[in-house]
Parts: structure tokens; C-alpha cells; sequence
């Protein structure tokens, strides 16, 4: 019972400020939110052996591409991507959100390609249907009520798993397309461009001046939340993968090496 109570008291509360001052200044960088909902979302394919499949599980290996999070073979994980908007409600192609419908949740990502400025929210389920239609925006009533206060989703330290980048790239969301270009994957690559998170409450992520193979390319990414299918490890996706999928496991061991050493000296809490 102890136990159980120091827990209660580790969970954060509402504090600072409002989900709704924390939206708009991240319309101030990003423009006017468009209306999210799960019901937007495309649901990421889960198959083995081109079969779908119906019962997820933590095993990598039984599913064709797995993702680098959660259960790695779980059906029922839906991305949507929405382009951003200027005032006058016109397209803003500089911007894009995704929402990430797992867990029964709803999170938004919003983020700035000429900035780096990203956003990082989260609907209340205690008071919102992830599917739901008519969830608030800025501009209307019960937007306090219906997302989380910031320091509450800054508590889940978005930035460990998003260091490298605002957007995660796996086997599993490299399947999907962006349906207003099928050129273009779902989640967009955004590179070694700049990225920090809007909002006193987040922390910002972790950067390091390593110069080897991996960094030249690439940002540093440290987080214990992949260990079932490190990020490393993971197949190229497109369009770096090419006809035979690229896959660069067995090279640059030294370089990686001395990426986790860096990561481990930052003691993240995980």
C-alpha cells in the first residue's frame, strides 16, 4: 500500500499554464490548428508473410515490418498527416501534423520544416473520444478541457524518444504513403534540419558535436525504449532503401559505439 501510494504522488498535476495557452503559442509559430481526430488516421499494416494479422505481440519477428515501439507487431496503430494553414485558412505547406492514434490515445505532433519549431499535445481521455469529430480547437470552447495541460505531457519526456528528430521512422510507418503525394512517405524525413520544442515546460533534446559515419548523416538518438528492436538495427527506409533495402547493421560498429557511450554518460531518464 506504501508502494502504491508514492506512486499516486509521483503522478503529475495540472500546473502552469493552460492547454490552451500552450496552443497558442504554438500558433503563433506554426499558424491555426486544423481540427484533429483519430478518425483521419491510416491504420499501419500488420502482416506476416503478406498476411494480416490480428493479435498483436512483442515479438519482432512475427510480423513483415515492425515498429520500434510498444508492442512491435500491434495492429490497430493509425497515423494521420494534416498540412498546416495560414490565417486566412489557406494551405501552409511549411507545416505538417501528425496524430498518433495508439494506446487508445491521440498525440499530435506539429512542426515548422524552415524553423525547426515542433509541438507536442495530447487529448484529455478522460473528457475526449480520440475519434471523435468535433474536438476542440484554440478557437472554441472547451479546448482547456478537452487536451492535456503541458507539463503533463512534458512529463512523458517527448524528447528521449524523438532526439533525432520530430519524427520516428520505422519498417512499420515507412509502409504508408502520403495520400496528397503517393510520392512521399506518410511521416516526412526532415533530416539534419533545425528541431527544437515550443514550450517552457519541455525539455529540449539532446544534442552532441560527434563527428563520425552515423552523424554526418544523421542526429544522435538515445532512449532504452527500443532495446527490443534497436533503432540501429533497423532497414533504411524508403527512399533510401533501394531495391535490396539497404541494410547498414554490420557496419560502423566503432561509430555506434561511441554514440552509446555518449548516451549512456546523459543519464535519461527512461
Amino acid at each position: 500500500m506504501t508502494f502504491f501510494l508514492f506512486m499516486l504522488a509521483c503522478e503529475p498535476k495540472p500546473s502552469g499554464r493552460t492547454p490552451l495557452e500552450h496552443a497558442l503559442e504554438c500558433e503563433e509559430v506554426l499558424g491555426p490548428f486544423p481540427r484533429f481526430s483519430c478518425s483521419d488516421a491510416l491504420l499501419v499494416p500488420v502482416t506476416k508473410d503478406g498476411e494480416a494479422l490480428t493479435n498483436g505481440s512483442w515479438d519482432s519477428n512475427q510480423c513483415d515490418a515492425p515498429a520500434a515501439f510498444g508492442k512491435p507487431c500491434d495492429p490497430g496503430f493509425g497515423i494521420g498527416r494534416y498540412t498546416g494553414l495560414n490565417r486566412d485558412g489557406s494551405p501552409n505547406e511549411d507545416v505538417v501534423y501528425l496524430t498518433n492514434c495508439r494506446d487508445g490515445g491521440l498525440g499530435v505532433i506539429g512542426h515548422r520544416f524552415s524553423t525547426g519549431d515542433t509541438c507536442f499535445l495530447h487529448v484529455n481521455l478522460e473528457k475526449v473520444n480520440p475519434y471523435d469529430t468535433n474536438i476542440p480547437t484554440p478557437s472554441e470552447d472547451g479546448y482547456n478541457e478537452a487536451w492535456e495541460w503541458p507539463n503533463i505531457v512534458a512529463y512523458d519526456q517527448c524528447q528521449e524518444c524523438h532526439m533525432a528528430g520530430p519524427f520516428l521512422h520505422t519498417p512499420a510507418t515507412s509502409q504508408l504513403s502520403n495520400p496528397e503525394n503517393p510520392s512521399e512517405l506518410l511521416i516526412p524525413l526532415t533530416g539534419h534540419s533545425e528541431y527544437q520544442i515550443v514550450g517552457a515546460e519541455f525539455e529540449q533534446p539532446h544534442t552532441t558535436n560527434i563527428q563520425n559515419s552515423c552523424t554526418t548523416c544523421h542526429r544522435a538518438q538515445c532512449t532504452e525504449h527500443f532495446q527490443n528492436y534497436p533503432l540501429d538495427e533497423l532497414l533504411m527506409p524508403p527512399p533510401f532503401s533501394g531495391a535490396n533495402n539497404f541494410d547498414h547493421s554490420n557496419i560502423s560498429t566503432n561509430a555506434r559505439d561511441e554514440i552509446r557511450e555518449w548516451c549512456s554518460s546523459l543519464n535519461l531518464r527512461q
